[in-house]
């Protein structure tokens, strides 16, 4: 078909003839130069069309050459076209919202995703940063990615970047946490970096300048409001923009996110957009067709769509049961809405999952239990030399359904036993599996030449004072070393003091707001002071309980009465791991003066 005849389509690429004479090697024709003229002023649609199917695979190198010294990139073709970027030149599946969310990125500053669990948020962040610094120069685009915690953008954004760049055949190379790439004077220039920064630290935004700029704010969320407003600083000139994606804060009414994507639902605000991803919308809830996932190995006899690495209908099911329908938790990770009133928990979400994340200490006197040669000691975080060690211990009272043991050691707190079943009805039996973990904590006292008797703290209603008094009595017969401490929740604190914010009503509501204290974020460091390796049962149920108040102003913990009645479990493994570091009264009694001893 000549340039001169009618054509019953959009005309984006001129006809195979006139290619011929640019399959010569070593020459730049001029026809190579025109397809790449028709081709970067096609719409982006018949762009793509005109390149996949109507230039060969040969062809296609002498156009992409002449592209690269129109444009200065070898993937200028793709410069208004991130999801075509990422199907087309890194050959991979993305979906609907996914595709909405990159090619946002072409027109917008400002791009918000409040996105729920398991839509593959990270893996969307990677793309967009690979995209930005292959389609401009080299040393002209700059792609900064940061997070609430530097753990955060080295281990869950980077190894996408560090996977797909040498897969795609990508120019340069990455370490851990920067993509360096080569400059026409054979330097490498360092084209995208990833960093995190301190909450307060207002000019961690300042200072960066290149033609162009993309900022990728993972795990969103939980970005301090003086990082958040410090990126206008980075937004100026060129082609800038930013990518915020992360799940909503589920406790923090006021965050930097929520800000950001009400703004970005408000019209007058053209140059930011929001664009929610609830779990609800995906692919293997709605049905949508999606193509093969080509992210996972080959394998010829494993063929699959990318719904199946996506949440289903099963999993917010289970999720709805265990944390309730208007728990913070689902309104974020399922809805991926903003928690409206989530500060009427007695523990909130994020504090947590920040205990749950909260990195291993290293270093002299620290020691992972793995390490110690001991027998069932497997896990692998670390423990702290002459750490005194505790367990917690729910025997099920109260009509509970699971007979449940926490360990604590230090400042780490771990799931040691639950149990569900008639067996926990027999007193014996409880204390005997009671008996077993004294043991094993008394071994590892002894590994940590720990100081410290070992303690255990038992809720002695129902069945667990006859558990308390046979554990007491075996202590005595030399069973163990152990001292039993039988914690009575239904009776009042020990210690009252008038003037604190929240005065515990009973020892059960003492023990819910000891441990809120420990897990709440110390304003200089932004982390609480306990680390959990729990269960995500355990999680559950620790942000599940709400603040509650009575007539004479104390703080009440919501009962297990009433939590059955919203259709809510037992907190047992919760009450275990609350049990292990809570002391009801005072271990060494402040003296009195005056008096001898």
């Amino acid at each position: 078909m000549s340039r001169t005849q009618p054509s019953s389509r959009l005309r984006v690429a001129p006809s195979r003839q006139e290619l011929q004479r640019a399959r010569k090697p070593g020459v730049i024709s001029r026809d190579a130069s025109n397809v790449a003229d028709i081709l970067l002023r096609a719409p982006v649609a018949a762009r793509r069309h005109a390149f996949k199917h109507d230039i060969s695979a040969r062809e296609r190198s002498y156009v992409m050459r002449e592209v690269e010294r129109v444009t200065g990139s070898l993937y200028g073709l793709w410069r208004d076209s991130p999801s075509g970027f990422v199907e087309d030149v890194l050959g991979e599946s993305i979906w609907s919202l996914q595709r909405d969310v990159l090619d946002a990125l072409v027109d917008h500053k400002r791009v918000a995703v409040p996105a729920g669990f398991g839509v593959g948020k990270t893996h969307l962040a990677a793309r967009a940063a690979t995209w930005f610094v292959n389609v401009y120069p080299v040393g002209t685009a700059l792609c900064i990615t940061t997070a609430t915690r530097f753990r955060q953008v080295q281990r869950q954004l980077w190894p996408h970047i560090r996977k797909v760049v040498p897969r795609a055949g990508l120019p340069g190379y990455c370490d851990t946490v920067q993509y360096k790439m080569p400059t026409p004077q054979g330097h490498d220039f360092v084209a995208a970096y990833g960093f995190s920064a301190p909450a307060n630290d207002e000019a961690a935004m300042q200072g960066i300048h290149m033609a162009h700029i993309l900022l990728i704010v993972d795990e969103a969320g939980g970005i301090a409001p003086a990082i958040g407003h410090g990126t206008n600083n980075l937004l100026t000139g060129g082609h800038a923009a930013m990518l915020a994606i992360g799940n909503p804060a589920m406790d923090d009414p006021a965050s930097w996110f929520e800000e950001l994507c009400i703004e970005g639902d408000a019209p007058e605000e053209p140059t930011t957009v929001t664009i929610p991803i609830s779990s609800l919308t995906s692919p293997a809830i709605t049905g949508e067709r999606v193509p093969y996932c080509t992210d996972c190995p080959p394998n010829p006899n494993d063929l699959h769509t990318l719904s199946r690495h996506m949440p289903d209908q099963d999993w917010v099911d289970r999720t709805i049961r265990a944390y309730g329908q208007d728990h913070p938790y689902v309104v974020a990770k399922v809805y991926a809405r903003f928690p409206k009133g989530g500060g009427g928990l007695v523990i909130p979400p994020t504090w947590i999952e920040d205990a749950i994340n909260a990195d291993d200490p290293t270093g002299p006197g620290w020691h992972r239990l793995c390490d110690l040669g001991l027998e069932g000691e497997t896990a692998t975080h670390t423990v702290k030399e002459g750490a005194w060690v505790r367990l917690g211990v729910d025997v099920a009272a109260d009509g509970g359904d699971e007979f449940a043991i926490a360990r604590s050691v230090g400042d780490v707190i771990e799931n040691r036993h639950a149990s569900a079943g008639a067996a926990n009805d027999d007193q014996v039996k409880v204390a005997e599996k009671v008996l077993e973990e004294i043991h094993a904590a008394q071994r590892l006292a002894d590994a940590l030449r720990s100081p410290h008797p070992v303690r255990v703290k038992v809720d002695k209603n129902g069945i667990g004072h006859g558990v308390t008094s046979m554990l007491e009595r075996w202590g005595e017969n030399g069973r163990h070393k152990a001292q039993i401490v039988g914690v009575m929740v239904s009776e009042n604190p020990t210690q009252d003091d008038p003037g604190a914010v929240m005065r515990p009503y009973r020892k059960r509501d003492e023990m819910w707001l000891a441990t809120r204290s420990l897990l709440q974020p110390d304003p200089s460091t932004g982390h609480g002071r306990l680390r959990y390796r729990i269960d995500k049962k355990s999680a559950a149920q620790l942000s599940t309980p709400k603040l509650l108040s009575n007539a004479g102003g104390y703080s009440v913990v919501e009962s297990k009465k009433q939590m059955k009645g919203r259709g809510m479990k037992s907190p047992d493994r919760a009450e275990a791991i609350l049990l292990a570091p809570y002391e009801p009264e005072p271990i060494n009694p402040p003296r009195r003066r005056g008096l001898l001893n």
